[in-house]
């Protein structure tokens, strides 16, 4: 069954907009993988469903909503779906997790991730 993973978003004062989700929303700060730029995960009932990082070169979106997740997908298969489609997208993958990351670009900007855990299938 397919589920809506997490939501990304962009802040130029990630603390602030951290502190101000906290203490909004029945969220905790928690653990993120070492990825190469900073950012937070803030996690509902146990799943990291805000996935937090800083604007700036290279990291798209063009407002404070990067892009929506949603899993579990096989790798290969969408690829190749997607192909056929002659839709854009690229790769990716959160590191130390085995799962790897479709990103597919569509109109004004709207972006999907498709994720593909090694052990979804």
């Amino acid at each position: 069954m397919i589920r809506l993973d997490h939501i990304n978003v962009h802040a130029e004062n990630l603390e602030a907009a951290r502190d101000f989700l906290l203490a909004v929303l029945p969220l905790e700060n928690g653990f993120r993988p070492p990825f190469d730029f900073k950012g937070y995960w803030l996690y509902l009932d146990g799943k990291p469903v805000i996935h937090m990082q800083t604007r700036g070169a290279g990291m798209g979106g063009r407002g404070w909503v990067d892009h929506l997740a949603f899993a579990p997908f096989d790798f290969e298969a969408e690829r190749k779906r997607l192909d056929a489609l002659g839709l854009s997208y690229s790769t990716g993958g959160i590191p130390g997790t085995g799962i790897r990351q479709i990103f597919v670009s569509g109109p004004e900007g709207l972006k999907i991730e498709l994720q593909c855990p090694d052990t979804a299938f």
